[in-house]
């Protein structure tokens, strides 16, 4: 694959920043890294992360607040500038390189200050707020997949200089010299080359036409935990977490999501797929009955099985049982014949009761009928011995009953 040139060839070299040794054998180092993984070094702008730190890193954090609220205009600069990158001349790819890596640069602390600043659930909130503040979307795409391992490495490293996780925004001098140490700079450049690389083949694939390549054999993942817990649906998720439901996740060349990750189901779909189907549509609405034994070589044979059609035929019973089953967990036979034993012995056991009680009832009836006939007896003959004596049989008759 023929790569463009190096957007950090400058033609007039700094000896003050160039000749440095420890900088040339940061970049011999970062290009033996890259040769074992048989690729060339993408860079985009300086090929050392310092030299633009240097010059930009107060700028770029004194300027986060005014960048968030401006990120419909910041996304339409960074696009600008990687139009202005890919398409420039040999002769201008050099300042565009610097221009597009600041930019690039800028987004990157956007979406790496909320956890860095604040940490847990704070940064979530953060970062939320900011997605939302973007109409929903990751800033530019977000964090391209295959960096994003990397790119957590880095943010760790900043976050241990600043004391990330105290909820309050660092000055931007501690920051930037957090960010310039030597840890974080040598986990921002093996993030940042992932990165670039990314940023190359996605321009690439939308406008060579080229196949994006497989990363990484792919990783399969259980349904339980590709799909978490779906609430009101407690149906959906005791029949996807079944133990041989799979999910495998293939990862391509490429800065967005949307069009880095393809999922499949690993082997063959669930046996109730077109019942699953019909309970969680939109839970499934890339997956669908789609199966792979491995990832494709390509992201365009992925598309193409993504695309096909539904195999599955979702029948109008299928459609009114997945409504009627959505939120109940259905028995295994043997837990089934459990529930069934054990109300036919309650049942007994309330039958036994209600006979007691029946019995019980009867007897105090006789016991009422035996006093009334008694009592009404003594009062004709106004004996008044014989009443109390009729009372009396009846409080025994009364206790005799309930035992």
């Amino acid at each position: 694959m023929h790569h463009p040139e190096p957007a950090y060839v400058r033609r007039t070299a700094d000896p003050r920043v160039w000749r440095r040794p420890r900088w040339l054998l940061i970049l011999i180092g970062m290009v033996a890294a890259a040769s074992a993984f048989g690729q060339d070094v993408i860079w985009i702008g300086r090929p050392s992360a310092r030299d633009y730190l240097a010059l930009n890193v107060q700028r770029a954090v004194e300027g986060y607040a005014e960048l968030r609220q401006q990120m419909a205009q910041f996304e339409a600069q960074v696009g600008e500038a990687r139009r202005a990158y890919f398409t420039a001349a040999s002769t201008d790819r050099a300042a565009a390189g610097d221009k597009f890596g600041e930019l690039l640069f800028q987004k990157d602390l956007m979406i790496a200050w909320p956890r860095i600043s604040a940490g847990g659930d704070q940064a979530q909130r953060l970062a939320s707020l900011m997605t939302l503040g973007n109409n929903g979307r990751p800033l530019d795409g977000g964090i391209p997949p295959s960096a994003r391992k990397a790119f957590n490495h880095w943010i760790s490293a900043v976050g241990f200089g600043v004391g990330a996780g105290l909820g309050m925004t660092p000055d931007p001098i501690k920051a930037a010299a957090a960010l310039a140490s030597g840890g974080s700079l040598k986990e921002y450049e093996a993030y940042r080359r992932l990165r670039d690389q990314a940023e190359y083949d996605d321009w690439e694939a939308q406008h060579n036409g080229a196949a994006r390549k497989l990363i990484e054999p792919g990783s399969a993942i259980s349904a339980r935990l590709f799909f978490g817990e779906t609430p009101m649906m407690r149906g959906f998720d005791h029949r996807i977490a079944k133990p041989e439901n799979y999910v495998l996740r293939c990862m391509y060349a490429g800065r967005k999501e949307e069009t880095s990750l393809f999922y499949f189901w690993q082997g063959q779909p669930p046996q109730d797929i077109a019942i699953l189907l019909a309970m969680n549509p939109s839970g499934l609405a890339r997956l669908k009955d789609h199966a792979v034994n491995q990832c494709p070589p390509d992201d365009k044979q992925a598309r193409a099985i993504e695309a096909s059609p539904i195999k599955a035929i979702i029948t109008p019973e299928i459609a009114r049982d997945a409504r009627a089953q959505r939120n109940s967990i259905p028995l295994d036979p043997i837990e089934a014949q459990a529930i069934q034993d054990r109300n036919a012995a309650a049942r007994q056991k309330l039958d036994a009761r209600k006979a007691r009680e029946d019995e019980r009832n009867a007897k105090l009836q006789a016991c009422r009928e035996a006093l009334q006939t008694e009592v009404l007896a003594a009062r004709q003959d106004r004996d008044r011995i014989a009443t109390d004596a009729a009372r009396a049989k009846y409080r025994d008759c009364s206790r005799n009953a309930g035992k």
